[in-house]
């Protein structure tokens, strides 16, 4: 932060350096006055200390400008506004010095300072309106671009998929055709029994790389889904063995439904594939916060691990394909949340999902 105020000090020279030129002019003013050597002339005071607080003004915000996030680009519009706003001031009050009388120079000097300040203080305000306004104004057309680009990267990555898969699948059911013909001529070969599940392992790859394909794409349409049964109605589609649920609180969410139904179900996956098939698992909302968590009293992830169990193909289980955090991720980040993993209150793994969408 300090290396960023430095730049902005430096790039905002005009600002200070002349709200520094016009401090001095109040010291000497100040000096001249007390010492007796001008007198004071009326309304002396009034624009003393209005151009005092402009020049306190000025240094509080080149101090917190860098807090405002705003690209150096917009500091010369600030710089200009300044300028602008001195010089436009004082050009007005030199009209009225010329119709109005004045009792001294001293005085004509106190007004010149007073309308420089004045004016390049309403000149910094709107500079610092307009540059802010156009940074968001930048940073929301950037997102848009941004997203823009993410889709189109997504629907080629789907129709990639999509062919692949296709491509596959056909020399895949000829595959488990001639496998089928050969296990009715020979039904004890070993060989042909170990053929079998390497195919549906293959099919069930084919599947997850087009879920993930298809799940990274922005949530356009959302619908109010009540968290607790559509956490039910997932648990019942997964085989869960001897695994436990339990559902702490209500939840009212704006999702899309069907890919909140692929996030509940590739976390339950996960949870009995690597807690074991008596796991006991749990949802609920989060406190304080807007999101909900899902948590299990299994093995754990290793510390080392919990960055990566989120990459594609990345999985501790024989049978996994590493695709399930993946694809919840992804979907996480299509609705725009955040997804966090830590360890669980018994052990387990806790899955955090937060800047949600709640609805009363």
């Amino acid at each position: 932060m300090d290396d960023t105020r430095s730049a902005a000090a430096r790039s905002l020279w005009p600002v200070w350096g002349l709200s520094v030129v016009l401090l001095l002019f109040l010291v000497v003013e100040a000096v001249a006055v007390l010492v007796g050597v001008v007198p004071v002339p009326g309304g002396y005071w009034v624009g003393f200390f209005s151009t005092l607080l402009v020049v306190f003004g000025v240094g509080y915000v080149v101090y917190w400008i860098p807090g405002f996030d705003l690209s150096t680009a917009r500091y010369q519009r600030i710089n200009r506004w300044w300028v602008a706003g001195a010089s436009g001031y004082l050009l007005v009050n030199v009209g009225f010095m010329a119709t109005l009388p004045t009792e001294s120079a001293f005085q004509v000097f106190g007004w010149i300072r007073w309308a420089i300040g004045f004016g390049g203080g309403i000149g910094l305000l709107i500079g610092l309106f307009e540059a802010r306004a156009i940074e968001r104004e930048v940073t929301a057309e950037r997102s848009r671009v941004r997203r823009a680009q993410l889709r189109r990267e997504r629907d080629r990555l789907e129709e990639f998929a999509s062919v692949v898969s296709h491509d596959l699948r056909n020399p895949l059911s000829v595959v488990r055709g001639r496998v089928d013909l050969a296990k009715q001529a020979h039904t004890d070969d070993e060989h042909l029994a170990a053929v079998e599940p390497a195919l549906d392992r293959m099919d069930e790859i084919i599947e997850e790389t087009l879920t993930l394909a298809r799940e990274g794409k922005t949530v356009d349409d959302a619908d109010d889904v009540p968290l607790d049964d559509c956490v039910r109605e997932c648990w019942s589609r997964v085989d869960t063995a001897d695994a436990t649920l339990s559902v702490d609180g209500s939840l009212t969410v704006r999702a899309d439904r069907d890919r909140l139904s692929h996030v509940f179900e590739n976390l339950f996956r996960n949870a009995i594939e690597h807690g074991g098939s008596d796991v006991a698992v749990r949802v609920g909302p989060l406190g304080g916060q807007d999101g909900f968590y899902v948590e299990d009293d299994g093995i754990g992830i290793p510390a080392a691990d919990i960055d990566r169990v989120r990459e594609t193909g990345v999985t501790s289980s024989a049978d996994g394909t590493g695709f399930g955090l993946a694809i919840v991720e992804r979907i996480v980040e299509a609705h725009g949340w955040e997804l966090r993993i830590d360890d669980g209150a018994e052990g387990g793994t806790r899955f955090e999902i937060s800047g949600v969408d709640r609805r009363s």
